[in-house]
């Protein structure tokens, strides 16, 4: 369908303002569609462990949590927006892992989840620098009860044990998401 006058021009300023805004979480407040958002460091683990977080998001109280991971390895840690549709998860587990094997654990439990979830598949896997630590990521789509699932998970070693963490999504908001939790995970500081 041809544009014609004023509408070509509204979408192209529009467009130019979806370029012009910051997308930097430590910068100031990021949109996410029109929702404004603002970032803050939150101390994850006590004297341990700092990240950045958007700052509507809240720790899960026990109840909730065994209802969203009825898993009994579920996570230590989790932080949610308000409708819980938005999670950062965290776990500092009893397994050791030192400095250079974040990539090795990553590459490990991506065969896990591939054996778990046959239809899913490795999407992107890196590793961010992190003041002084390197992380390990890599995401994937899960299906769930309500949907599919977009899930960013991350490992890097703390103290000598492995730490590990995910961010997930509905998969339709991915494309939102995905760099904002690359950013989160980026802003990891350990004491």
């Amino acid at each position: 369908m041809k544009k014609h006058g004023d509408e070509g021009f509204i979408e192209m300023l529009r467009e130019g303002q979806e370029d012009a805004r910051n997308k930097d979480i430590q910068k100031g407040s990021v949109f996410v569609d029109d929702e404004e958002l603002q970032f803050h460091e939150r101390e994850i683990l006590k004297n341990l462990m700092w990240m950045w977080l958007p700052d509507e998001f809240t720790m899960l109280n026990k109840m909730m949590i065994k209802v969203k991971y009825p898993n009994e390895n579920r996570p230590d840690i989790i932080y949610s927006n308000k409708e819980t549709t938005i999670n950062v998860s965290f776990s500092h587990k009893r397994d050791k892992l030192l400095a250079g094997q974040e990539e090795e654990v990553r590459d490990y439990m991506g065969q896990v989840i591939q054996r778990l979830y046959p239809t899913s598949s490795i999407i992107d896997k890196e590793v961010v620098s992190a003041g002084e630590n390197k992380v390990a990521w890599m995401d994937f789509v899960t299906p769930a009860m309500d949907g599919q699932i977009y899930n960013l998970m991350f490992f890097t070693p703390l103290k000598g044990r492995l730490f590990m963490g995910s961010c997930n999504c509905f998969a339709q908001d991915q494309e939102d998401w995905k760099d904002l939790f690359v950013q989160m995970i980026a802003s990891i500081r350990t004491a």
